[in-house]
């Protein structure tokens, strides 16, 4: 669906999870119910490719049998990021990070500041130009590219040097919406703070392999087909061609030792504010909606005169590239104090 200016992350759903789950790798002994909040967004890439990605939160409390710390209890969050528009043609399209924050709506640095991250995974293939293409699978920090190995899920988690993979961080207190408290990243974004000021990248030496060392390797693609099982092939340009991409969905597992999660009860929590990157430095972004912007300003959470300052970005969920419009600020008095000076 094509929205005008800002992505729109309105069609919020909350689904309960069953009392016993699979989550990730993990097996929970579950004793209370989960929430669940499921955030769709659709745009075009910079390229002109239509995108359509979606993240679902998933709280959990319950135990670990190869927990080793003692109590065996804790607090988990599942995050699972689908891409599953138009194949994916360009390094622009494929989705690489993914901000976001959880805090108490009453009381915004009421958050799971000690999140952690345990686990991630997604099947890997390497996509080819004018050719079919292959399956692989990531280990840090090994690649398998033949055999049944090859089919195997990859592991995306990364932590140090050349692991290729996702890298998690977090900012305590969040300083700025849309960058928000947490995020989840396979490219350095070097360039986000030209879209967010207070944004954070990851560290290019730990998202970035050895072979064949393509910043881009292990973010999420899209075949078109919305299928996470069966492949189809796609045909990349030749920049991306022989990069090696999950294919339509990821999944990550964190945990928080000290916060209850059972206090999440709804979408409010998360307050539809998520940003999305496509490619590596990013050149897609796609921002929360601008009704959700005052919302946080009076929380107390952010500054946002960056906007009237920048007029274009290179990518929203509107048609590419497309100009902030010079009215903007006037709409959002709070947000743009400086702008709406006399």
């Amino acid at each position: 669906m094509r929205h005008s200016f800002f992505s729109l992350l309105a069609r919020t759903v909350l689904v309960p999870l069953p009392a016993v789950a699979c989550l990730g790798a993990i097996l929970l002994a579950t004793d209370a119910p989960a929430t669940t909040i499921t955030l769709n967004e659709s745009g075009y890439s910079t390229l002109g490719t239509f995108l359509d990605v979606s993240a679902t939160l998933s709280t959990q409390y319950g135990s670990d049998p190869n927990d080793q710390s003692g109590s065996g209890e804790k607090h988990y969050l599942k995050v699972v990021l689908r891409s599953f528009g138009a194949p994916t043609v360009g390094k622009a399209d494929v989705l690489s990070s993914f901000y976001f924050n959880l805090a108490n709506p009453d009381s915004p640095f009421n958050r799971p500041s000690d999140l952690t991250l345990i686990s991630g995974s997604g099947r890997a293939y390497q996509v080819n130009k004018n050719a079919a293409d292959t399956a692989v699978s990531w280990s840090p920090q090994t690649w398998s590219t033949s055999g049944t190995a090859a089919t195997a899920p990859s592991n995306l988690v990364a932590k140090v040097n050349f692991d290729e993979g996702w890298q998690f961080k977090s900012q305590t207190p969040p300083q700025a919406a849309p960058s928000l408290g947490f995020g989840i990243g396979t490219v350095g974004n070097s360039d986000i703070t030209d879209f967010v000021p207070t944004g954070f990248g990851f560290d290019g030496k730990v998202v970035r392999g050895n072979m064949p060392g393509d910043m881009i390797n292990l973010g999420i693609y899209s075949d078109g087909t919305a299928d996470v099982l069966n492949k189809t092939d796609i045909n990349p340009d030749g920049g991306l061609s022989g990069s090696r991409l999950i294919k339509t969905e990821a999944t990550f597992m964190f945990y928080t030792p000290l916060f209850d999660l059972r206090a999440v009860t709804g979408d409010s929590w998360v307050q539809d504010n998520v940003t999305w990157g496509f490619g590596t430095g990013p050149e897609t972004v796609f921002l929360p909606e601008p009704g959700t912007l005052p919302m946080l300003a009076t929380g107390g959470l952010f500054a946002l005169g960056w906007m009237a300052r920048r007029r274009t970005r290179r990518g929203d969920s509107g048609s590419p590239p497309q100009a902030f419009p010079q009215a903007f600020p006037q709409a959002f008095p709070q947000a743009f104090p400086q702008a709406t000076q006399p």
